[in-house]
């Protein structure tokens, strides 16, 4: 569940981020296109009061009997005093010629005057001041004329500086708004995935019948969303599923039980027919195969029976805390009973003082078989070489380990280990059914133990059980 959260909160965050990169983009966008698009008209609109200027300027001039009469500075005056820091200049320009004899105090280069002279009207920008040049032919000098109009546009800049200002601060703000916005819809998005994740995690192989709760609506005719669509896709897989996982266990349970019966009865009569016969005779040694495949048969009966009552219940009943020392001791000696050349030494070097670390809550029954199965291979395949069952105690862990000098695991096999009835490629003539190993692991996951398999072929097998310590 942590790790579903965890997935859950990932998309939310992209969520977030994406509709919130994608406002803030806009915003922006729109933000720089209305700055740089008024200053281009309070830009324009200067250029345009300048050109007043410098036109009336350039009239009064070719009206005035001489260039610099009272009048002209008067008129200069009145109009470039509204500017800041506003000047005009006078340019005379030969009529043959497209450029100043003479570089008048200007810091603009004559390409400046060559547009001016022909196209009527020359307009440059240079850092906060504007200039605008207007050209008149002068029919009565030998030299025509050129108006050079400058200043500084400070209520135009003030004017941008103050839009720029609320510009930037409406963008913190409508961006705290976007982010906001984008949580909002990121959570509601995501809400019916989490219930359905939430109520998903509550299903398991014991409770199948559950099913996810749809979304009813008021309008039963509208047509479903992509929400209601999964959900009903996992509620019919889990009515599919709960049939399947009905009728395995069923069949598991019931051909088991049908077989039981006339294995005991072959069995039974065949050891019946062993001590009535003599050993020379030539059916004796067929009974004896026939009596070893049937008590065969009788174990994978019974292991049958167990897995599907591990494999498919998802609980266990008649817990009882069990001191797990005790436990692997009681299954040394099983295992001594049933061959005396198993050799098992339990390794108790390792154990805590205090003997309530050693506890777990377990199905005694169950989890004797799952120990048992897994020290039983050991032993098994394990070249008649001592078997090491060692315990240690660690963060609230009990560490069983199994560690056999055996044939080990070969690699291309140790991806099927934990399937029904597989056997690895090199067990050779060595008895087994396949079932032990998956047995135990469904066993050891049913008290939430788990199970690892360290193995190297020809130099034998690390078997790790960590188990929970019982809560006294």
């Amino acid at each position: 569940m942590y790790s579903e959260s965890r997935r859950t909160m990932k998309i939310r965050t992209k969520i977030i981020l994406l509709s919130s990169a994608i406002g803030s983009l806009i915003l922006v966008s729109f933000a720089v296109y209305v700055s740089y698009f008024t200053a281009k008209t309070l830009e324009s609109k200067f250029y345009i009061r300048l050109e007043e200027n410098a036109r009336m300027l350039g009239t009064h001039v070719f009206n005035s009997k001489s260039y610099k009469d009272k009048g002209y500075y008067e008129l200069s005056n009145q109009f470039i005093n509204q500017f800041s820091l506003g000047r005009n200049f006078l340019v005379r320009v030969d009529k043959n010629r497209k450029q100043p004899r003479y570089e008048p105090l200007l810091p603009m280069s004559n390409a400046f005057f060559e547009e001016a002279i022909e196209k009527g009207k020359a307009e440059l920008m240079m850092g906060d001041t504007a200039y605008v040049a207007l050209f008149f032919e002068d029919k009565d000098h030998d030299k025509n004329l050129v108006v050079v109009s400058s200043a500084v546009d400070d209520f135009g800049i003030a004017e941008h500086n103050d839009l720029n200002s609320a510009l930037i601060s409406g963008i913190v703000i409508f961006l705290f708004l976007i982010f906001l916005i984008s949580f909002y819809f990121a959570d509601k998005l995501l809400n019916p995935i989490a219930s359905i994740n939430k109520r998903i995690g509550l299903i398991n192989i014991s409770n199948l019948n559950l099913r996810l709760t749809s979304r009813k609506t008021k309008d039963q005719t509208k047509e479903k969303d992509e929400i209601e669509v999964l959900i009903t896709n996992i509620n019919d897989m889990l009515s599919r599923l709960e049939i399947a996982v009905k009728s395995q266990r069923s069949f598991i349970s019931n051909a088991s039980h049908s077989l039981r019966t006339p294995m005991t009865i072959i069995s039974g009569e065949t050891e019946l027919a062993l001590q009535s016969l003599d050993p020379k005779h030539p059916a004796h040694y067929s009974l004896e195969m026939v009596s070893r495949e049937v008590d065969r048969m009788n174990l994978i009966v019974n292991n049958l029976l167990l897995l599907s009552r591990t494999g498919y219940d998802g609980k266990v009943q008649n817990m009882n805390y069990v001191r797990i020392d005790e436990l692997l001791y009681s299954v040394k000696e099983s295992e001594g009973y049933l061959n005396d050349n198993h050799r098992i030494f339990l390794d108790f070097s390792n154990i805590p003082e205090d003997s309530n670390l050693l506890t777990v809550q377990v199905n005694q029954d169950l989890f004797f078989i799952g120990l048992s199965n897994i020290i039983s291979n050991a032993c098994k395949y394990g070249n008649e070489k001592e078997v090491k069952v060692s315990i240690e105690v660690d963060h609230l862990k009990i560490i069983i380990r199994v560690v056999d000098q055996g044939i080990g695991i070969p690699d291309q096999d140790k991806p099927h280990i934990f399937e029904s009835f597989f056997r690895a490629s090199n067990v050779g003539s060595i008895y087994g059914n396949g079932l032990g190993l998956v047995l135990a692991k469904n066993i050891f996951e049913l008290h939430d133990a788990s199970l690892t398999i360290d193995s190297t072929e020809g130099k034998g097998t690390v078997v790790t059980i960590t188990c929970p310590i019982a809560v006294l």
